[in-house]
């Protein structure tokens, strides 16, 4: 027989559950790098791309003398002014740079900075603190880690609640899986009711965006069916 937790049975009739807790996400402060190069508005062309080289970056911060970010040099600006450039003008940051910079603080969520980066099409982020000034930078490789990192979380608790002695779960039959925040669940339990409580535990899981369950019971306890 088949569970799911959105069958239109009368919530009443499953176990008792604390309300949901809002799910925590992971902030850039916790995958960003702390250490960020930046160039001024008047930094030369030269300049710039050394320091593009020598952080292996495919940005660069440009910042005003107070430390706020006031655009972005990118290593494809110097490679198109390259082509371009009038030897017998000298290129500035200021002249180079993309303004206003698309950034984030490091209270920005992975999911918000993950839409931001696909929106403009980036491959790094300024970090700047409440008041423009920079402090670090993140990069697609960063925000990768950090959804991999949540997923695995969210497998592993889920885990750890079917596991658990007395949910009723076969362990032979159990198999869990995320994905960008899907937690898809199969097995059986050995009876209705621990097939819906366990759901509604694992729906409260901190960072699970939405649960597809495809768990099967030995025994409906909750709704069993005349003249079996």
């Amino acid at each position: 027989m088949k569970h799911s937790i959105l069958d239109g049975t009368p919530a009443d009739t499953f176990p008792a559950v604390e309300p949901a807790r809002p799910p925590v996400r992971t902030r850039v402060r916790d995958c960003m790098s702390h250490a960020a190069v930046a160039v001024t508005p008047g930094t030369d062309f030269a300049t710039i791309a050394a320091v593009l080289s020598a952080s292996r970056r495919g940005i660069v911060p440009v910042v005003g003398a107070d430390g706020t970010v006031t655009g972005v040099v990118a290593a494809s600006d110097l490679l198109a002014a390259h082509a371009e450039q009038d030897p017998r003008r000298e290129l500035l940051a200021r002249d180079l740079m993309t303004a206003p910079a698309v950034d984030v603080t490091e209270h920005t969520s992975v999911t918000e900075a993950v839409a931001l980066v696909a929106e403009h099409s980036l491959h790094h982020l300024p970090v700047v603190d409440a008041d423009g000034r920079l402090t670090g930078l993140l990069s697609t490789h960063d925000l990768l880690d950090a959804l991999r990192r949540d997923d695995e979380a969210v497998r592993s608790e889920a885990l750890t609640l079917a596991l658990t002695p007395g949910s009723g779960v076969v362990p032979a039959s159990l198999h869990v899986r995320c994905e960008r925040g899907l937690l898809s669940i199969t097995g059986r339990t050995r009876t209705r009711s621990a097939a819906a409580a366990l759901c509604l535990q694992i729906a409260r899981i901190d960072g699970l965006r939405a649960l597809a369950d495809h768990l099967t019971w030995d025994l409906d306890d909750i709704d069993p069916a005349p003249g079996r």
